[in-house]
């Protein structure tokens, strides 16, 4: 596949976006589990998306992996 700098550019841009974004899911949070008494669990919201983001990393690997234009 081929694709053009821009492109490219475009693409390591969302990869950021990406990275920036599991680095901020990636924390631990405390969630209230009511009954007699009250105690907390351990959730962290990256778990909860860990797949999507796998599949969009993935994703642009393969296209990142294509051929740019004006390169050859």
């Amino acid at each position: 596949m081929k694709i053009t700098e821009d492109v490219a550019a475009e693409l390591r841009n969302i990869r950021n976006a990406l990275n920036d974004m599991y680095n901020k899911l990636n924390v631990t949070l405390f969630e209230k589990d009511l009954a007699v008494k009250t105690t907390y669990r351990e959730v962290k919201p990256c778990n909860s998306v860990s797949d999507n983001f796998s599949y969009i990393a993935n994703r642009l690997t393969e296209i990142e992996g294509g051929t740019v234009e004006g390169e050859e």
